[in-house]
């Protein structure tokens, strides 16, 4: 089956330039895959970066543009140009092992239900960590992802994140791709988590790899309280538009949940307060919960009081 890798790109030249070299030399066989960078209205060497790969590869690495701020847009885009059955999309700082393609195919050739796999995302960290950072975020906070398992198959998404994700190209069009995430710094919406609750709804399974490895390269900006702070806030916004589309909410139901998530913020205060009084790295958790909250209050309002927001929300075809 013939994969197109798909990475969309913002201002990190140097670091797509690692990106690629470790995907332009993977086991799979070249002919049977291309690289698609869509670069997302880049302002730094991008293009050239992207050129002299192409000029050195022959073609195998392939520049596409997106004017349009946001990473969707920059995937959803590039599936029209895209030659293979499979999709496969990461970002433009990761780091994958040579034969991380070879192992990530062989799962979807293995079982036609399953429509989507994924692998262990681990962490390349640019700088020493914090142990706080060690201890509380080396998970899903910095889009790592490592099961148990050495293979498994599901029948829902096991924790499959855009940076490492394989699809199959007919079911990705048939759920109208990925949802929003963020423009112009404001986060719309829940990206692979809606892709992926989509491709569920079609019937198909999940499946994960231990073989199909990537690191996440982990810049010292995001080891710090602010950027904590910001991917729970991200978050908030992201589980209410998840909720919304799933419930369709009244403006009743909406307010009511206001409340609730009033409360928690002062409880999370209060427990903030006192676990940083006792030392416990904890404390930082509990504080980014409190922006987690006041976004789901703001994303809340405002599907209360914008009819088109609540159409965007309700909204699946994200390619057309």
């Amino acid at each position: 089956m013939k994969v197109s890798v798909v990475i969309p790109t913002y201002n990190r030249d140097k670091l797509l330039a690692e990106t690629l070299t470790s995907l332009v030399n993977q086991t799979f066989d070249r002919d049977d895959y291309e690289i698609l960078v869509v670069d997302n209205a880049s302002t730094d060497g991008t293009k050239d970066v992207v050129t002299n790969f192409s000029d050195k590869t022959k073609g195998l690495v392939r520049y596409l543009y997106e004017s349009r701020p946001g990473a969707h847009f920059a995937r959803n885009g590039a599936v029209k140009h895209a030659r293979g059955e499979l999709l496969y999309f990461t970002d433009d700082d990761v780091l994958a092992e040579r034969d991380m393609l070879e192992n990530l195919v062989k799962v979807l050739e293995i079982d036609s239900n399953v429509a989507s796999a994924t692998g262990p995302v681990r962490a390349k960290w640019l700088s020493p960590p914090p142990d706080w950072v060690l201890h509380l975020c080396n998970n899903s906070l910095l889009s790592l992802h490592e099961l148990p398992d050495k293979f498994l198959v599901s029948d829902s998404d096991p924790g499959i994140f855009s940076c490492h994700q394989i699809v199959r190209k007919d079911v990705f069009i048939d759920a109208g791709g990925f949802n929003p995430d963020i423009v112009n710094g404001e986060w719309l919406g829940d990206n692979e988590t809606g892709l992926n609750i989509k491709i569920q709804k079609l019937g198909y399974k999940f499946a994960y790899t231990a073989k199909a490895l990537i690191y996440h390269q982990i810049p010292a900006t995001r080891m710090t309280q602010d950027y904590l702070n910001r991917r729970m806030a991200n978050q908030g916004s992201s589980d209410s538009y998840t909720a919304f589309r799933a419930n369709q909410y009244t403006a009743r139901e909406l307010e009511k949940q206001n409340c609730l998530f009033r409360i928690m913020i002062v409880k999370r205060s209060l427990k903030s307060i006192l676990l940083k009084l006792k030392k416990k790295d904890r404390w930082r958790l509990k504080q980014a919960e409190i922006y987690y909250y006041k976004n789901r209050i703001r994303y809340n309002r405002r599907l209360i009081h914008d009819a088109d927001w609540r159409g965007i929300a309700l909204k699946d075809n994200w390619i057309d």
